[in-house]
């Protein structure tokens, strides 16, 4: 299970085998520790030295966000030791033609996989998804397919056109105004946009702890290059899941108004120079409860009506990413259902 820590002020402390969770001398939560697959942090918590050996001990980490979602960094116990999977992922990067190959396939399915969310939603937005749209859709998808060269920054300029796109249908698909018109990042200035910038993040976590225990490493990334303490090989893969998991995500949860722009606080009123909307505490709990019951529930998101959950995709990912390495083959693709 994937334990989140929202209260500040909390105590994680061992007790047998249980890992204990008080909060000024009140208990909060008493959970087995063999059954903690991680653990988030948001904001100021305090895990005991026992606590976090403990759960270094069974192989589970500590994870730690800034309180408005911020990822700064996790506590683990040893990484994967597969180093044949490291020199394969080297010489993969080494070899220009064949790390655009994995590039070029991560953002065609990036941008079929937001292809199927809009046409999913489309019927029930506030307005369709325009004919004229998705046919500019459908061209830059075209041309991400046809591409053949050896240069990312064109196949960059390729998917942002795509994105440009997607993201005035992904408007189109919130049932009210949000005032949401585009991506926008740090800072966050709509409730939209705050949302999709967190859910990203809480993916990208997850899909770093699991590429370093199959032994990745996790800053060599082949769309994203490699920057200084950037999990770019993470933020790789979070690409196919934007659209399907965090975007679908986002649109349940304003479409049915679990969530409303009542539900974040700004910058200015939280004491914070950078600005932007930030998910008040009780909110951030409601988030991070839908955010586990999509990552968990199954749904059908293969095209032969296998059920499976994302969470179990996520690890799919990772091996599909491993084999195709290994073995010097394209990458299997990501296939699901939209289920608006």
């Amino acid at each position: 299970m994937q334990l989140y820590i929202t209260d500040q002020g909390s105590r994680l402390s061992k007790q047998g085998q249980h890992l204990r969770i008080t909060k000024n001398g009140a208990l909060i939560d008493d959970i087995l520790i063999r059954d903690i697959d991680s653990v988030v942090i948001f904001g100021s918590a305090y895990p005991t030295p026992e606590a976090m050996l403990a759960l270094l001990a069974t192989g589970a980490e500590v994870a730690f966000m800034s309180q408005s979602g911020r990822y700064k960094g996790r506590l683990v116990s040893n990484s994967g030791k597969n180093v044949m999977l490291r020199l394969a992922q080297y010489d993969t990067f080494r070899d220009s033609l064949r790390s655009i190959q994995i590039a070029k396939g991560l953002l065609t399915r990036k941008i079929e996989n937001g292809l199927k969310v809009l046409d999913a939603y489309s019927h029930s937005a506030r307005s369709s998804f325009t004919f004229e749209n998705r046919n500019a859709y459908l061209r830059s998808l075209q041309a991400m397919r046809n591409y053949e060269g050896d240069n990312l920054n064109e196949l960059l300029g390729l998917e942002g056109c795509a994105a440009r796109v997607y993201f005035q249908g992904f408007a189109q698909c919130l049932k009210n105004d949000l005032g949401f018109h585009g991506r926008d990042y740090h800072p966050c200035k709509d409730p939209v946009n705050a949302l999709l910038s967190l859910g990203y993040t809480m993916v990208a976590r997850e899909l770093e702890s699991l590429l370093e225990s199959y032994g990745f490493d996790s800053c060599l990334g082949f769309l994203h290059q490699p920057s200084y303490g950037r999990r770019s090989l993470a933020l790789d893969l979070v690409e196919e899941f934007r659209h399907p998991l965090v975007d679908r995500l986002v649109l349940k949860i304003f479409n049915k108004e679990i969530l409303g722009p009542d539900d974040f606080i700004s910058a200015e009123d939280m004491d914070r120079d950078k600005g932007g909307l930030y998910l008040k505490p009780d909110a951030m709990k409601i988030f991070i409860s839908q955010y586990e019951q999509f990552c968990n529930d199954s749904n059908r998101i293969y095209a032969d009506d296998k059920e499976t959950s994302w969470r179990k995709l996520f690890r799919d990912r990772v091996e599909a990413l491993r084999n195709a390495l290994l073995s010097n083959t394209e990458m299997e693709p990501l296939q699901w259902e939209a289920v608006a």
